[in-house]
């Protein structure tokens, strides 16, 4: 009887959890995906580093609704990446996408527990990929090898990082950045790293925004403390995975002729991206800005960093090794 008891209450505890978890699940219909379609539609025309082409997006995929192109389908996550799918055969932004994250409208709307698990949960992400820092060692020959994942922002702890690993290869006779898959991250620390490799206050680039019309410059900070960067040869190692603020800090320094590059074509993302609610946790990541070099006048966008010289991903390292040793800096 116990026995009998106890699985009564099991099974109705579990039944409570079942029905009380299925009644939480938001109603996924044609009238959410609408509201979904009309949101992103507005953000992008409010938005978007090109008006044209928002207008465009926007309407596209309002007129797929319309067509019924979205009825089927009966998942979030598979809306949210049939819209981005849809957006990008208008024009391929390769830093726009919509994803579903339900999380997102709860983080800093009044809600500082939410807020403060969101900035934990980033900063030992940070730590764990130890800042986009993967490696810093000696090859032979005394070449200094840099392995750069990605870019954070420069607060404290990102410097420290940096000044780290660049500390560790300041006596070499050349330096070797590899920012093969370094997928980007923050123009702040872009601009950091570039101090040690210019002798002068350098302009690098500017971010013009539409939205409020505004360009905003990005310029080095020279360092007086590892001054033996600001002249050491410099070669940048790169593929087709290098991307956003990676393909930045590349053409930054090829621009100014301070480095040579190595390897493969960038992947051609020159638009700082920002997340916007599109509602019903639906989240639209919007480029809202543009590179403009103060050298060239335009960007990389679409059709990336043209290496110096071009080799196949693999094979970039030992041509940087070659170079550096035939120009008798070794």
């Amino acid at each position: 009887m116990k026995q009998s008891l106890k699985k009564m209450i099991v099974f109705a505890v579990c039944a409570i959890f079942f029905i009380n978890s299925f009644a939480q699940v938001p109603p996924f219909n044609n009238k959410v995906k609408k509201q979904v379609i009309e949101r992103i539609a507005n953000e992008l025309k409010n938005n978007y580093v090109y008006l044209d082409t928002a207008l465009k997006m926007g309407n596209f995929i309002k007129q797929q609704f319309v067509s019924g192109a979205y009825d089927t389908i009966k998942a979030q996550p598979v809306f949210a990446a049939r819209l981005t799918a849809d957006l990008l055969s208008v024009y391929h932004d390769g830093h726009l996408s919509i994803i579903y994250r339900p999380s997102f409208d709860s983080v800093g709307k009044d809600n500082p527990e939410a807020e403060r698990r969101e900035e934990d949960r980033r900063f030992k992400f940070r730590r764990r990929v130890n800042f986009g820092f993967e490696k810093a060692e000696i090859l032979p020959g005394n070449i200094g090898y840099l392995k750069i994942r990605g870019f954070f922002a420069p607060d404290k702890e990102a410097k420290d990082m940096a000044m780290a690993a660049l500390r560790f290869v300041s006596n070499s006779n050349a330096l070797i950045i590899d920012l093969r898959n370094n997928m980007g991250g923050e123009p702040e620390m872009v601009s950091y790293l570039c101090g040690f490799f210019f002798k002068s206050k350098t302009h690098l680039n500017d971010l013009y925004t539409r939205k409020d019309n505004s360009t905003n410059p990005y310029w080095t900070t020279p360092d007086t403390l590892l001054k033996t960067l600001n002249t050491i040869p410099v070669y940048v190692l790169t593929n087709k995975h290098t991307f956003s603020a990676g393909e930045e800090l590349t053409y930054d320094l090829q621009t100014q002729k301070r480095a040579i590059v190595i390897g493969e074509t960038t992947g051609g993302g020159a638009h700082p991206v920002q997340p916007f609610s599109a509602g019903n946790g639906f989240v639209a990541n919007i480029p809202f800005a543009r590179a403009i070099n103060p050298v060239t006048k335009t960007n990389w966008e679409a059709i990336g960093v043209k290496p110096d010289i071009a080799v196949p991903a693999d094979n970039a390292l030992d041509t940087a090794l070659s170079k550096i040793k035939t120009s008798g800096k070794q």
